[in-house]
Protein backbone atom coordinates (compact mmCIF):
# COMPACT_ATOMS: atom_id res chain seq x y z
CA UNK A 1 0.00 0.00 0.00
CA UNK A 2 1.33 3.80 -1.05
CA UNK A 3 1.91 5.57 1.70
CA UNK A 4 3.08 8.90 0.16
CA UNK A 5 3.28 9.85 -2.96
CA UNK A 6 5.44 12.74 -4.39
CA UNK A 7 4.55 14.19 -7.59
CA UNK A 8 6.27 17.00 -9.58
CA UNK A 9 7.86 18.53 -6.81
CA UNK A 10 9.60 21.89 -7.79
CA UNK A 11 11.00 24.32 -5.54
CA UNK A 12 13.10 27.83 -6.16
CA UNK A 13 14.55 30.18 -4.22
CA UNK A 14 15.72 33.57 -4.70
CA UNK A 15 15.91 32.46 -8.38
CA UNK A 16 17.81 29.28 -7.84
CA UNK A 17 16.09 26.09 -8.42
CA UNK A 18 16.23 24.11 -5.60
CA UNK A 19 13.91 21.29 -6.81
CA UNK A 20 12.83 20.45 -10.17
CA UNK A 21 10.27 17.67 -11.41
CA UNK A 22 10.55 15.00 -8.12
CA UNK A 23 8.45 11.78 -7.93
CA UNK A 24 8.43 9.12 -6.09
CA UNK A 25 6.60 7.32 -3.90
CA UNK A 26 6.63 5.54 -0.16
CA UNK A 27 4.58 2.51 0.89
CA UNK A 28 3.92 1.35 4.27
CA UNK A 29 6.50 -0.03 6.58
CA UNK A 30 9.18 1.76 3.42
CA UNK A 31 12.35 3.03 4.60
CA UNK A 32 13.54 5.65 1.98
CA UNK A 33 17.19 7.01 1.99
CA UNK A 34 17.99 10.68 0.19
CA UNK A 35 21.39 10.94 -0.34
CA UNK A 36 23.20 13.61 -1.91
CA UNK A 37 25.54 16.45 -1.81
CA UNK A 38 25.12 19.48 0.55
CA UNK A 39 22.80 21.79 -1.49
CA UNK A 40 21.59 19.45 -3.26
CA UNK A 41 17.91 19.82 -1.99
CA UNK A 42 17.32 17.40 0.75
CA UNK A 43 16.38 18.87 3.66
CA UNK A 44 13.86 21.40 1.34
CA UNK A 45 12.79 17.83 0.29
CA UNK A 46 12.01 16.94 3.42
CA UNK A 47 9.89 20.30 4.90
CA UNK A 48 7.94 20.51 1.93
CA UNK A 49 6.84 16.87 2.70
CA UNK A 50 6.61 17.71 6.17
CA UNK A 51 4.24 20.76 5.25
CA UNK A 52 6.74 22.98 6.78
CA UNK A 53 7.12 24.91 3.34
CA UNK A 54 4.98 25.07 -0.10
CA UNK A 55 6.51 23.79 -3.33
CA UNK A 56 6.12 26.46 -5.50
CA UNK A 57 4.46 23.34 -8.29
CA UNK A 58 3.26 19.81 -7.49
CA UNK A 59 1.63 17.94 -5.19
CA UNK A 60 2.14 15.40 -1.92
CA UNK A 61 -0.69 13.11 -1.30
CA UNK A 62 -0.72 11.25 2.03
CA UNK A 63 -2.68 8.02 2.07
CA UNK A 64 -4.31 8.92 -0.99
CA UNK A 65 -5.19 12.50 -0.09
CA UNK A 66 -3.81 15.85 -1.43
CA UNK A 67 -2.08 17.80 1.92
CA UNK A 68 -2.62 21.12 2.05
CA UNK A 69 -0.62 23.82 1.21
CA UNK A 70 1.20 24.99 4.09
CA UNK A 71 -0.05 28.94 4.03
CA UNK A 72 -3.86 27.50 4.27
CA UNK A 73 -2.80 26.01 7.63
CA UNK A 74 -2.71 27.65 11.40
CA UNK A 75 0.34 26.00 12.49
CA UNK A 76 3.50 23.93 10.05
CA UNK A 77 3.91 20.76 10.15
CA UNK A 78 1.18 17.98 10.06
CA UNK A 79 -0.27 15.76 12.89
CA UNK A 80 0.50 12.44 10.94
CA UNK A 81 4.19 13.64 9.68
CA UNK A 82 6.96 13.69 12.12
CA UNK A 83 9.72 15.29 11.61
CA UNK A 84 13.50 15.01 13.85
CA UNK A 85 15.67 18.07 12.89
CA UNK A 86 19.05 18.20 13.33
CA UNK A 87 18.91 20.50 16.21
CA UNK A 88 16.57 18.38 17.99
CA UNK A 89 14.50 20.62 19.36
CA UNK A 90 14.15 19.29 23.18
CA UNK A 91 13.10 21.41 26.68
CA UNK A 92 16.88 21.68 28.04
CA UNK A 93 15.34 21.74 31.08
CA UNK A 94 13.07 18.60 31.27
CA UNK A 95 14.54 14.72 31.21
CA UNK A 96 14.59 12.45 29.18
CA UNK A 97 11.44 10.55 29.95
CA UNK A 98 9.92 14.54 30.63
CA UNK A 99 10.39 15.31 26.58
CA UNK A 100 9.26 12.26 25.68
CA UNK A 101 6.13 12.41 27.66
CA UNK A 102 5.28 15.64 27.17
CA UNK A 103 3.79 14.20 23.43
CA UNK A 104 1.51 12.26 24.78
CA UNK A 105 0.21 15.25 27.78
CA UNK A 106 -3.32 14.48 26.18
CA UNK A 107 -3.33 10.72 26.97
CA UNK A 108 -4.15 9.19 30.27
CA UNK A 109 -1.37 8.35 32.66
CA UNK A 110 -1.16 4.72 32.54
CA UNK A 111 -1.02 4.88 29.33
CA UNK A 112 1.74 7.22 29.05
CA UNK A 113 3.89 5.50 31.70
CA UNK A 114 3.54 2.34 29.68
CA UNK A 115 4.09 4.04 26.11
CA UNK A 116 7.54 6.00 27.19
CA UNK A 117 8.88 3.32 29.13
CA UNK A 118 8.37 1.28 25.37
CA UNK A 119 10.35 4.01 23.79
CA UNK A 120 12.84 4.44 26.40
CA UNK A 121 13.75 1.00 26.12
CA UNK A 122 13.49 0.73 22.40
CA UNK A 123 16.03 3.94 21.79
CA UNK A 124 18.62 2.60 24.74
CA UNK A 125 17.83 5.72 27.01
CA UNK A 126 16.54 3.63 29.88
CA UNK A 127 20.15 4.36 32.08
CA UNK A 128 19.48 8.20 31.39
CA UNK A 129 15.79 8.62 31.65
CA UNK A 130 16.59 10.97 34.96
CA UNK A 131 18.91 12.76 33.15
CA UNK A 132 18.22 16.09 31.62
CA UNK A 133 18.31 16.82 28.19
CA UNK A 134 20.92 19.65 28.20
CA UNK A 135 23.43 17.61 30.05
CA UNK A 136 22.59 14.62 27.63
CA UNK A 137 25.31 13.45 24.70
CA UNK A 138 24.48 14.30 20.80
CA UNK A 139 23.29 10.47 20.52
CA UNK A 140 21.18 10.84 23.61
CA UNK A 141 19.71 13.68 22.45
CA UNK A 142 18.89 12.53 18.83
CA UNK A 143 17.57 9.33 20.30
CA UNK A 144 15.38 11.30 22.98
CA UNK A 145 14.53 13.44 20.17
CA UNK A 146 13.16 9.95 18.08
CA UNK A 147 11.34 8.73 20.61
CA UNK A 148 9.75 11.54 20.96
CA UNK A 149 8.25 11.86 17.62
CA UNK A 150 7.66 8.01 17.87
CA UNK A 151 5.11 8.51 21.26
CA UNK A 152 2.15 8.69 19.19
CA UNK A 153 3.02 6.40 15.82
CA UNK A 154 3.04 8.68 12.86
CA UNK A 155 1.97 7.84 9.63
CA UNK A 156 5.25 9.07 8.44
CA UNK A 157 8.41 9.36 10.09
CA UNK A 158 11.11 12.23 8.94
CA UNK A 159 14.66 12.37 9.89
CA UNK A 160 16.97 15.29 8.75
CA UNK A 161 20.68 13.93 8.93
CA UNK A 162 20.07 11.73 11.83
CA UNK A 163 23.76 10.77 12.05
CA UNK A 164 25.14 14.12 11.73
CA UNK A 165 27.87 15.16 14.39
CA UNK A 166 27.66 12.06 15.84
CA UNK A 167 30.96 9.72 17.04
CA UNK A 168 30.91 6.18 15.79
CA UNK A 169 29.70 4.74 19.17
CA UNK A 170 26.60 6.95 19.55
CA UNK A 171 26.25 6.32 15.33
CA UNK A 172 26.21 2.45 16.15
CA UNK A 173 24.11 2.99 18.91
CA UNK A 174 21.23 4.87 17.17
CA UNK A 175 21.45 2.41 14.37
CA UNK A 176 20.43 -0.50 16.60
CA UNK A 177 17.81 1.71 17.95
CA UNK A 178 16.33 2.37 14.51
CA UNK A 179 16.69 -1.06 13.42
CA UNK A 180 14.84 -2.32 16.56
CA UNK A 181 11.78 0.71 15.64
CA UNK A 182 11.89 -0.45 11.57
CA UNK A 183 10.58 -4.57 13.42
CA UNK A 184 8.36 -3.34 16.06
CA UNK A 185 6.71 -0.27 14.71
CA UNK A 186 6.13 -0.95 11.18
CA UNK A 187 7.36 2.73 10.94
CA UNK A 188 7.06 4.06 7.25
CA UNK A 189 10.27 6.74 7.53
CA UNK A 190 12.03 8.72 4.48
CA UNK A 191 15.63 10.23 6.17
CA UNK A 192 18.23 12.37 4.43
CA UNK A 193 21.90 11.79 4.86
CA UNK A 194 24.75 13.03 2.97
CA UNK A 195 26.49 9.69 4.11
CA UNK A 196 25.94 6.52 1.62
CA UNK A 197 26.97 4.21 4.45
CA UNK A 198 23.77 4.62 6.66
CA UNK A 199 21.74 4.96 3.72
CA UNK A 200 22.90 1.08 1.82
CA UNK A 201 22.53 0.15 5.32
CA UNK A 202 19.40 1.24 6.59
CA UNK A 203 17.37 1.76 3.49
CA UNK A 204 14.74 -0.35 1.61
CA UNK A 205 14.87 2.13 -1.34
CA UNK A 206 17.41 4.78 -2.19
CA UNK A 207 16.56 7.93 -4.32
CA UNK A 208 19.98 10.35 -5.11
CA UNK A 209 19.72 13.83 -5.72
CA UNK A 210 22.19 16.20 -7.63
CA UNK A 211 21.44 20.02 -7.53
CA UNK A 212 17.56 18.92 -7.64
CA UNK A 213 17.06 16.61 -9.65
CA UNK A 214 16.06 13.25 -9.04
CA UNK A 215 19.52 11.42 -10.90
CA UNK A 216 18.17 7.56 -9.91
CA UNK A 217 16.10 5.77 -7.63
CA UNK A 218 16.26 2.40 -6.34
CA UNK A 219 17.31 -0.43 -4.01
CA UNK A 220 20.78 0.33 -2.28
CA UNK A 221 22.34 -3.23 -4.29
CA UNK A 222 20.78 -1.86 -7.65
CA UNK A 223 22.22 1.48 -7.02
CA UNK A 224 25.60 0.20 -5.55
CA UNK A 225 26.07 -1.98 -8.65
CA UNK A 226 24.41 0.06 -10.74
CA UNK A 227 24.85 3.79 -10.85
CA UNK A 228 23.65 5.40 -14.16
CA UNK A 229 25.93 8.29 -13.76
CA UNK A 230 30.32 9.13 -12.07
CA UNK A 231 28.49 11.28 -9.97
CA UNK A 232 26.00 8.14 -8.35
CA UNK A 233 28.81 6.15 -7.98
CA UNK A 234 31.51 8.15 -6.40
CA UNK A 235 28.27 9.26 -4.01
CA UNK A 236 27.83 5.38 -2.65
CA UNK A 237 31.04 4.27 -2.38
CA UNK A 238 34.84 4.31 -2.99
CA UNK A 239 35.73 4.13 -7.20
CA UNK A 240 38.84 3.52 -9.22
CA UNK A 241 39.17 5.18 -12.81
CA UNK A 242 40.20 2.89 -14.98
CA UNK A 243 40.18 4.91 -18.28
CA UNK A 244 38.47 8.18 -19.67
CA UNK A 245 36.52 7.04 -22.81
CA UNK A 246 35.90 10.26 -24.01
CA UNK A 247 35.33 13.99 -22.46
CA UNK A 248 31.80 12.68 -21.18
CA UNK A 249 32.11 9.04 -19.98
CA UNK A 250 34.62 7.34 -17.54
CA UNK A 251 35.23 3.77 -17.18
CA UNK A 252 35.06 2.88 -13.69
CA UNK A 253 35.47 -0.22 -11.13
CA UNK A 254 34.56 -0.29 -7.69
CA UNK A 255 37.77 -1.43 -5.68
CA UNK A 256 36.05 -4.68 -4.09
CA UNK A 257 36.07 -6.12 -7.68
CA UNK A 258 39.85 -5.09 -8.17
CA UNK A 259 41.93 -8.17 -6.97
CA UNK A 260 45.93 -9.44 -6.39
CA UNK A 261 47.33 -11.85 -8.66
CA UNK A 262 50.89 -13.25 -9.49
CA UNK A 263 50.37 -14.35 -12.32
CA UNK A 264 51.50 -11.77 -14.83
CA UNK A 265 49.09 -13.29 -18.04
CA UNK A 266 45.76 -12.30 -15.99
CA UNK A 267 46.99 -9.12 -14.27
CA UNK A 268 45.65 -6.18 -15.92
CA UNK A 269 47.15 -3.09 -14.16
CA UNK A 270 51.15 -3.17 -12.88
CA UNK A 271 51.47 -0.85 -10.20
CA UNK A 272 53.50 -0.05 -6.75
CA UNK A 273 51.98 0.79 -3.52
CA UNK A 274 51.78 4.32 -2.17
CA UNK A 275 49.86 4.12 0.72
CA UNK A 276 48.29 1.51 3.29
CA UNK A 277 44.99 2.22 5.10
CA UNK A 278 44.24 0.15 8.41
CA UNK A 279 40.50 0.09 8.18
CA UNK A 280 40.01 -2.41 11.43
CA UNK A 281 38.61 -5.33 9.65
CA UNK A 282 40.74 -4.90 6.44
CA UNK A 283 43.99 -2.93 4.92
CA UNK A 284 43.16 -0.90 1.78
CA UNK A 285 45.90 -0.24 -0.37
CA UNK A 286 46.40 2.76 -2.44
CA UNK A 287 48.76 1.88 -5.60
CA UNK A 288 49.48 3.78 -8.70
CA UNK A 289 50.85 2.72 -11.65
CA UNK A 290 53.51 3.85 -14.98
CA UNK A 291 51.34 6.45 -16.69
CA UNK A 292 49.95 8.04 -13.05
CA UNK A 293 46.89 6.17 -12.11
CA UNK A 294 45.80 5.54 -8.63
CA UNK A 295 43.85 2.09 -8.13
CA UNK A 296 42.58 1.07 -4.54
CA UNK A 297 42.45 -2.61 -3.31
CA UNK A 298 41.87 -3.96 0.13
CA UNK A 299 43.16 -7.13 1.69
CA UNK A 300 41.33 -8.93 4.95
CA UNK A 301 45.33 -9.06 5.68
CA UNK A 302 48.92 -6.59 5.49
CA UNK A 303 49.99 -8.44 2.14
CA UNK A 304 52.24 -5.67 1.03
CA UNK A 305 54.04 -2.83 2.04
CA UNK A 306 54.66 0.28 0.56
CA UNK A 307 56.94 0.54 -2.21
CA UNK A 308 56.32 -3.20 -3.19
CA UNK A 309 55.27 -4.02 -7.07
CA UNK A 310 51.70 -5.28 -7.01
CA UNK A 311 50.12 -7.13 -9.96
CA UNK A 312 46.14 -6.31 -10.09
CA UNK A 313 43.34 -8.04 -12.21
CA UNK A 314 39.62 -7.66 -12.24
CA UNK A 315 36.43 -9.13 -14.20
CA UNK A 316 35.38 -6.93 -17.16
CA UNK A 317 31.95 -7.79 -16.07
CA UNK A 318 31.94 -5.97 -13.21
CA UNK A 319 33.52 -2.19 -14.91
CA UNK A 320 31.15 0.09 -16.10
CA UNK A 321 31.08 3.27 -19.05
CA UNK A 322 29.54 5.93 -17.15
CA UNK A 323 28.88 9.58 -17.90
CA UNK A 324 30.66 12.11 -15.99
CA UNK A 325 27.56 14.17 -15.46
Amino acid sequence: MTVLSVKSISKTYHEQTVLSSIDFQVGRGEWVGVVGESGSGKSTLLKIIGRFVDADKGEVHLNGTELPSVLSQLLKGHEQIKLVHQEYELFPNQTVQENIAYALRFYERGYQAQRVAELLELTRLTEVKDRKAKLLSGGEKQRTALAQALAEVPELLLLDEPFAHLDQKNKNVLIEAIEELKKSENLTCIFVTHDANEALALADQLLILKEGELVQKGTPHEVYSNPNSVYVAELTGMVNDLETVNQDQRKIIRPNYVKLTRNAERSKVVAVVRNIRFKGAYYEYHCQDSIGRFIIFSSARKVKKIGDEVLLTYADKHSRELPTG
